[in-house]
């Protein structure tokens, strides 16, 4: 089969520009609405715990019927962040016809990453439970992107709770950049601090606790949206790494790159009207969720 026949089967989009419609909005709109007010602060309508620890709880905001469900993983270093932290999500979820849920998980240096993994499979399970037939749909940032790429792909965490990751319906990262925690690191002050927050998460088990090294032909992968800030070079070179692990086993992998944000901009602007990554996001639940299992 000819190359570019087999990447078109396979879902294949790397590409380093935003959509056409996306290109049109000027820097200064972008600043304009980033500068606005995020509204009022919505407050979910059900929290649900999983486990003994206060952390292991997730929040459910109203439910929007039927349609599938978007569970957000926040970021902080594996050592910090709150699930409230949900910026534009709720209202992002009801343009769209989804049902918001947020988890927290118990952070480092009290657990690794492993155990916060475990948490986040436990809260899909519980949720799978509580609303059961609804597709899934983990959404990642930051270090909440490693631990949604890591539950989507090592079918250790989510057969711990008897599920397996095909039960997603797909997984949606937000400039992660722990994918292969193995990877060459730089010198500069910022990458001597990541080190110590990836030493602190992963200890000895970094090759363990790589979703890219952990990918493996005959398993079958739920569809991941990649996207990244294009002028973080760690981010860039994670993210196209993870999709082209997946792809050579068959997997589906799209990866986006955002030229106009930042690390905390990639998710405070998502969900916001007109943010051309959470509506790139939107058409990819759309997409997928015509074959997504139940």
């Amino acid at each position: 089969m000819p190359l570019s026949r087999r990447l078109a089967l396979i879902g294949l989009a790397v590409s380093a520009t935003l959509p056409s419609h996306a290109l049109a909005q000027t820097r200064s709109d972008r600043r304009q609405r980033r500068m606005a007010p995020s509204g009022p602060v919505v407050a979910p309508a059900h929290t649900f715990t999983f486990g003994p620890d206060p952390l292991q709880a997730y929040d459910l905001y109203a439910d929007g019927g039927t349609g599938p469900i978007l569970m957000f993983v926040h970021g902080g270093g594996w050592s910090r962040g709150e699930r409230t932290n949900v910026a534009a999500l709720p209202d992002y979820a009801q343009r769209h016809g989804l049902t918001l849920a947020s988890t927290s998980y118990r952070l480092a240096p009290a657990v690794s990453a492993r155990e916060s993994a475990l948490d986040v499979a436990a809260a899909v399970a519980d949720l799978k439970r509580r609303l059961p037939g609804r597709p899934i749909y983990l959404l990642g940032h930051s270090a909440g992107a490693h631990l949604a790429a890591l539950v989507g792909i090592d079918p250790e965490y989510l057969g711990a709770v008897g599920a397996k990751p095909s039960d997603l319906a797909g997984v949606i990262l937000l400039d992660g950049a722990g994918y292969d925690a193995t990877a060459a690191r730089g010198t500069g002050p910022v990458d001597h601090w990541l080190g110590r927050t990836y030493d602190q998460a992963f200890g000895d088990q970094a090759a363990a606790l790589s979703p890219t090294l952990l990918i493996r032909a005959g398993v079958a992968y739920p569809p991941f949206l990649i996207l990244h800030v294009a002028r973080r070079q760690d981010s860039t070179a994670q993210s196209r790494g993870l999709a082209e692990a997946l792809i050579r086993v068959g997997g589906r992998a799209e990866v986006i790159a955002a030229p106009d944000d930042s690390h905390m901009t990639i998710k405070r602007d998502f969900g916001v009207a007109g943010d051309p990554e959470g509506e790139r996001a939107a058409r990819f639940i759309r997409g997928s969720n015509r074959r997504a299992p139940c």
